[in-house]
Parts: C-alpha cells; structure tokens; sequence
C-alpha cells in the first residue's frame, strides 16, 4: 500500500495517519464486538428452550415420586466398576443437566466400546435427584454413570480448603457476586458460575476417587467427536496432566492472569509459559499424589487471599 501510495506522489506521513486512524476504529470495534459477543455467549448459554422450561421439575418428581429409583441409585453405588481401573473413568462437575447429557451422550455414541466406560457426575444437592432421574431413567449402551452430590464430600469444608473459606469471607462474597467497582473486569467473572464450589471441585480429583489411576475430565461445554479411550493409553512421562495447549500468539500465556509486578510471582513462574485449556483433561492421579498438586494448589490459593497475585 505504502508502495503504491509512492508511485502514485501521495503525501506518505498523511496516508500512515490515515492508515493509523482507520486501523484504531477497526480496534475499537473489534473490542466492542468482542465485549458484545462474552455477554451474548453467556445469555445463549444459559437460555433453555421453552419445550425443555420443565424437564428439571418433571425429573425431580420422578425422582420423589418412584421409590425404585433411589433403590436403583442406592445399588449402583456400591458396584465394583467405579473403582475398576482397567475400565475408562471419566468425571464431570456441573449442575447443568443438559449440557452434562450432551458431554455423557457425545461420549458414548462415538466410543468403540461403550461398556468400558465410566462417568462420575459430581452436581449439587439442587440437582442431584434430576441427574439420578435421568440417568437412572434411559440405557447408555452399557456404560456405568455415577451421580454424587458435591455435599456429600463432608471433608471438602473451610478449614481443610483455602477456596472455600475465601469465599465466605464477606469481601470477597461482596467482589465476586455483586461485582467489583473495576470496570476492566469482565461481564462473565460477575457470574457466580466462576465462584461455584463445583467449578473448583476439579482441584481435588485424588481426594473424591482415591482408589483411581488415572481419569479423564471433561468439563460441561464439550461436545465429543471421537473415541476418547486412547488418550488413557498416552505417556504422559510422569507429568500430572495432559491437555490442550492455547497458546496462540499471545493467548492463554501467563502473564495475562499473573501479576508479575509481585516478586512472588516473578521468581517462579515464566511470562511467556502457556496456559491450557480445562475442556478436555487426563489426569495421572498416581503422579498428582506423589507431587502432591493439590498442597501447591493450597499454597498458592493462600498467597492470594487479599487477590494481589491474580483476580478471578
């Protein structure tokens, strides 16, 4: 273009500020369309279509209603599958039914052999009944599907997690639920989704299946494409966790979530190190244990109380 604007005798400093200008409008509507697109990603997200309005109620009387159900629920419980580690195991921490049928269906239809796998459902005492109704309720071609409810897990309380007695300190209800003064900070980190236990409960994965090997996490925006049994069979070469890296260009990297102005950070961790994506995740629960990830995973969530290190 400068080229161009050369062979043609234009003025070469009023064509760079032509340039200039036009290049910061297209900015300043790339921003507004990408702050546009968060707000609208969540709405559409969290709307239901009006066919579906009552499928939590329906199944949560099913569930009160049909004694056979929580006798069923009650003999699955104990079965020898969920702590069979030549079976696939695969875990899911949401209290949105749909969205956790999508990931459970998409799984099992392009699985090779559906009766290896296995799904534990962790969700709230809100939903719990509605998720037993439902898997409990419909045949998934043989697989195995635990459901357990986060309140059962009595030793996941303040005084043994960090997370969890920061969120019920006043403040931080107060920054994380009626939003923060900052005007920076995303329309999505207002969502009490981002501050749920449920969201956190993937930190402690050794505690909830002790007797497991390795599992796979999926989170609940995944639809599966693909036979996901190989990945249980990846070397991992003694790391923790295997994932999805993010990192393009400048995207995911460190220093876009660490405050690396705080000589604590700066001292152990890399700017440029590249951060992964949580969708998708296969955990060696053996090699987590041994590195015990998640008293690194306290230590750092008791570094940040008063949220100078990074926000949400």
């Amino acid at each position: 273009l400068i080229f161009k604007a050369q062979d043609a005798h234009y003025d070469i400093a009023t064509t760079m500020m032509t340039m200039k200008s036009h290049i910061q409008a297209l900015e300043e509507r790339a921003n507004a369309a990408s702050a546009q697109s968060t707000v609208f990603g969540q709405l559409a997200a969290e709307s239901l279509p009006k066919s579906l309005h009552c499928l939590d109620i329906k199944l949560m009387l099913d569930w009160l209603k049909d004694k056979s159900l929580q006798e069923l629920a009650d003999e699955k419980r104990n079965s020898p599958r969920l702590v069979d580690n030549n079976l696939y195991h695969f875990c899911i921490f949401s209290d949105n039914l749909l969205a956790v049928m999508v990931v459970v269906n998409s799984t099992i239809c392009n699985a090779d052999h559906p009766t290896q796998l296995v799904f534990h459902i962790v969700t709230n005492g809100i939903h719990y009944g509605v998720m037993q109704a439902w898997f409990l309720s419909n045949e998934f071609k043989g697989a195995t599907i635990e459901v357990q409810t986060i309140e059962d897990f009595t030793w996941f309380n303040a005084s043994y997690s960090p997370v969890i007695k920061n969120l019920l300190e006043k403040d931080s209800r107060k920054y994380y639920f009626e939003g923060s003064e900052d005007s920076n900070i995303e329309p999505k980190f207002r969502n009490p989704k981002y501050v749920s236990l449920l969201n956190h409960l993937r930190f402690y994965i050794p505690e909830i299946y002790p007797q497991l090997e390795k599992v796979v996490f999926l989170d609940d925006d995944v639809v599966v494409q693909k036979d996901l049994t190989p990945l249980f069979s990846l070397d991992l070469h003694g790391n923790v966790n295997g994932a999805v890296e993010t990192c393009l260009e400048a995207f995911h990297r460190y220093y876009k979530y660490l405050n690396f102005s705080n000589p604590l950070i700066s001292s152990k961790f890399d700017p440029q190190a590249c951060g992964w994506a949580f969708g998708m995740n296969v955990f060696d629960l053996i090699a987590w244990r041994k590195a015990n990830v998640t008293a690194r995973y306290h230590y750092w969530q008791d570094q940040n109380t008063d949220r100078t290190l990074w926000k949400l």
